[in-house]
Parts: C-alpha cells; structure tokens; sequence
C-alpha cells in the first residue's frame, strides 16, 4: 500500500456531505400514504401474500393471470414512472425474478407505515441475519470473535429448531441471511438450512474458511440456492496465513476452496481480508491477487477486540491507517475491476467526500450503488446497521446487535419470537438514535450515513454511545487509548488495562 499519511486539519478540510433528497420521501411522509402502504403491505388470508409483494412479482411477468393486471395496473404504472433508463423486462428481472429484493422491499414499506421515515431507516425486524451456525471450527485463528472450539459444542440448536427458525424469519420477511461460525461447512446442518431458505426465496450466503469446499460440494451448495461464498485469507504469504490460522497447509486449500467457487455456475466468490498491523501493507496486493483469482467481491472486515481477538488488541491499525485503507477501497471500488465491501462504516463517508456524482458509494450492509438515489438509500440504511437493520444469532439461539458484541444479548429466540426480541431489545432506541452518541459522531455531519461502528466503541469502553476510536474525527481519544505519540505510533496496549473497560456503561 502506498504510504500516506492523514492528519485531522486535513481532514476537516474535506466539505461535508449535501442532503440528498428525492421526491418520493415527500410523499411517503403523508398520512394517508403511509395508511395505504400499510394496507397493501398487510398479511392476507390464505398465504396469498401482501398486495404489495403480488404487484412486484407480476409487473413485467408475461404470465401474469389477466385478473391481476387489472387489480395492479395503478401500481405498475407507478412502477413504470419510477423505473427510470431500465425496461420493463430489466426491471422484472430485479424484481419478480429476485425474491430476495421483494422481501426487502416489503420489510421496508411495511417499517416505513409503522415508524415513519427516519433517518436512520428503523426497522421491524432486520433485513440481514448473520447466524453464527455453529461454534465448532477445526482451525485457531487469532482474531476469533467466537473463540470457536475443535468439539462440539453442547446447548446449540437442533436441526427442528432451526428449520422452525427459517420459518419464522421466512414469515418476517427476512431478505438475507449470511452463515458463519465456527465453521459453518462442518455442520451437519448447513445443507437442510439452505433448502429451507430456497423454499422462502431468503437470499443466502456463508463465510468460510474455504478448506472443505470441493468442486463437488460446491455444485451441490449452488443447487441448494446458495449466492456467494466469502473465504478468509490473512496474508498473500501461505506461511503467514497458516500460521495465523494455526494449520499449516491451510492458505493452499483456501485458495483451491475460492477457485473452486469460482468456477462454479451461480456462485459468486468473495475474498475477505481483516486488516491489523500485521497485514496493513498487503491489501493492494490482496486486492490484485482477488482480481487475478477471478473474485467478484473483496470484504475488508474491521479489527474488533473480541473473543481471542482482545488478545491481539496491540494490532489494531491507527485511524490515520484506517482513513488511508479506505480510501484505497474507495479507489478500487471506482475502478470496478472487483467489488468492495467493508464492515467500517466510515467507507460510506470517503465515498461521499470523494467520489464524483456518478460515482459508487457504499450502501451499508446493502452494498454499493451510484448517482443520487443511492446516496438517498444509503442515507437510510445508515452505514452501521448493528441491531437496527441488522442482527446476529448465536447457535445457541441468543440475538445480538451484532457478531462483534457476543455480550449483548437482546433475548433468545427458543424463548421469545424474532420481532419481540428485536423490538425489545434495551438498546433499540441508542441504536436507531444517532443524536445518542458521544464525542464527534454525535455530531457529525455524516452520522446518517455512517454512525460509527458500535462494535468499536462497545469493544473498547463497554459502552454503545461512545464514539468510534477508529475514526480520523475521533483521533484525539485514539490517542488517550493507546498512548499514541504525535507521529501516530503507539505503545504496546494491556488488554486488562481498565481504560478499555469503562465501570459504569451507560447502557
């Protein structure tokens, strides 16, 4: 990576983002709009579907029933006035032809007619679950947020139980669902799983180490319905890797696991990359090794000091580096030789502040999109979607804001349905709220779009309302946490030490 170094005058120097607008919000903030979205939202008797999902899925569909062109023709010519350059066949396609783009709109219109429009979008229930599927892993790897275990581990859910859970989320409108771990490939489960989120039209993905993924495998995940596999590789050097990993061999069969994906028909490969000090000067290279390897999507994942991750902490990259790393994403995201995604939601602020008007911009966890009206969606879906538009599920069953934040347990879903424990959790109102944060991202002209990773905050001083210690806006409290001199290098970091543990949170 070329090296550059960022300071914060430089960075105030950066003009903050313009609202963006469009003319639809206007009307969705009217009562009786909201009444009628609300109406053509709602359940029907006998599993007929909302209105609403029946008007997506026949516009532009030729064997659409000749009762229903009728019934829907108001909401089609709605559709046809907002579907812009695209025809109506494109259109169809992104719509009746992609189930999972119909359940995220439902969910949506159907959180919009309960909350209203805010800003942050809140949600009835997540659009996005990462269900940590299981515990079990056959590798060590350093950074675990799961300290994942070689047994198997006992309390996790049954097979019943969670086909029971697909059903519910199915019902709730659930549009995606990423499988982790542990290991997700190792449990007997995964393949019954991904049947039952075909039969639901869920879009599904898992990530993985890659090591089990066979060309055999592979063909029989993709006919299951599965979309994209995201492999983890450290290092471009196998004995780092392995070493990492704690497996020796590993980097090669990670590497034959993504080609692999690659090669098969409806798989879509991604690379995943976390990035600590030790890794910081090889993402350029990992990005071109991805395009090389024929991956679609490179994920960079922000470092959080949790599970044997806290005994790493001294790794963690500066928000100098972070703000160099991201805008080196934001570089190659515009070059659109590979797809980026990043779980630091400040990639959403370097794009507005860097890229022209036509140019992508990350939507949170929806991924990236261009001109106007993605920067109005990517207002509401407002970059760190921990316990708002998103959620994680533990294998024993427990609900988190996020995989990050294994400590925040909102309810377990054996005991209490999926909309209950998410509506109830006791820190709804701090996650949606981004007025409800100290520091700058309480005041930050891009807190709608990126809000600082909780997690972050949450790892570093037990409390959700801090401000994220890995951002250029916050290097001040960097500094007091790691003892950074002025020249942005710090001193070794004591993972007991209480400054990373506030006594009193404050929620």
């Amino acid at each position: 990576m070329k090296t550059r170094k960022f300071n914060r005058d430089e960075y105030k120097s950066i003009p903050a983002s313009r609202e963006y607008t469009h003319p639809l919000e206007s009307w969705i903030k009217r009562d009786w709009i909201r009444k009628l979205i609300g109406w053509l939202c709602a359940d029907r008797p006998g599993n007929a579907g909302p209105h609403l999902e029946r008007a997506l899925i026949t516009y532009g569909n030729p064997n659409t029933l000749s009762h229903e062109r009728i019934l829907y023709w108001p909401i089609h010519k709605t559709i046809d006035r907002l579907r812009g350059s695209l025809s109506a066949d494109q259109l169809y396609q992104k719509l009746g032809g992609h189930p999972p783009t119909v359940r995220g709109i439902i969910a949506t219109a159907r959180s919009v007619s309960h909350f209203g429009l805010t800003t942050p979008q809140r949600w009835l229930n997540p659009l996005f679950i990462v269900w940590n599927f299981t515990n079990q892993c056959n590798l060590r790897c350093r950074h675990c947020y799961q300290s994942s275990t070689a047994n198997h581990p006992q309390g996790e859910l049954s097979l019943e139980e969670k086909i029971g859970l697909i059903d519910q989320f199915g019902r709730s409108y659930v549009a995606m669902i990423a499988l982790a771990g542990g290991e997700p490939t190792l449990s007997p489960h995964l393949e019954p799983v991904l049947a039952r989120c075909q039969k639901h039209g869920i879009h599904t993905t898992i990530a993985t180490h890659g090591g089990l993924l066979t060309r055999k495998r592979c063909h029989r995940l993709a006919d299951l319905g599965l979309k994209y596999v995201e492999v983890s590789l450290d290092s471009i050097d196998p004995e780092k890797h392995d070493q990492f990993r704690g497996q020796p061999g590993m980097w090669k069969k990670s590497v034959q696991g993504i080609k692999n994906v690659v090669a098969t028909e409806g798989l879509r490969a991604g690379l995943a990359m976390c990035v600590t000090r030790e890794n910081f000067n090889e993402v350029e290279k990992m990005l071109e090794f991805a395009v090389d390897l024929g991956v679609s999507c490179f994920a960079h994942f922000n470092f959080i000091p949790v599970g044997r991750g806290r005994e790493m902490i001294e790794r963690d990259i500066t928000p100098s580096q972070r703000e160099e790393l991201l805008v080196l994403l934001h570089e190659w995201m515009q070059s659109k030789k590979i797809g980026v995604i990043s779980t630091a939601p400040q990639l959403g602020r370097v794009c507005l502040t860097h890229a022209d008007q036509q140019g992508l911009i990350s939507c949170s966890h929806a991924g990236n999109g261009s001109g106007d009206k993605a920067r109005v969606v990517a207002k509401y879906l407002g970059g760190c979607g921990a316990g708002r538009t998103y959620a994680a599920l533990q294998p024993n069953g427990d609900l988190t804001p996020c995989v990050y934040m294994p400590g925040r347990i909102m309810g377990n879903l054996r005991e209490k349905s999926l909309a209950k424990v998410f509506r109830e959790s006791p820190w709804w109102d701090l996650l949606c709220n981004r007025e409800e944060r100290e520091g700058h991202c309480g005041s930050c002209d891009f807190r709608c779009y990126c809000g600082g990773c909780r997690a972050r905050a949450d790892a570093y001083f037990d409390r959700l309302d801090q401000s994220d210690p890995g951002c250029m806006n916050n290097a001040d409290g960097w500094q007091q946490l790691t003892g950074a001199i002025s020249s942005g290098t710090t001193t070794q970091i004591n993972p007991t030490d209480n400054i990373y543990r506030q006594q009193t949170p404050s929620s």
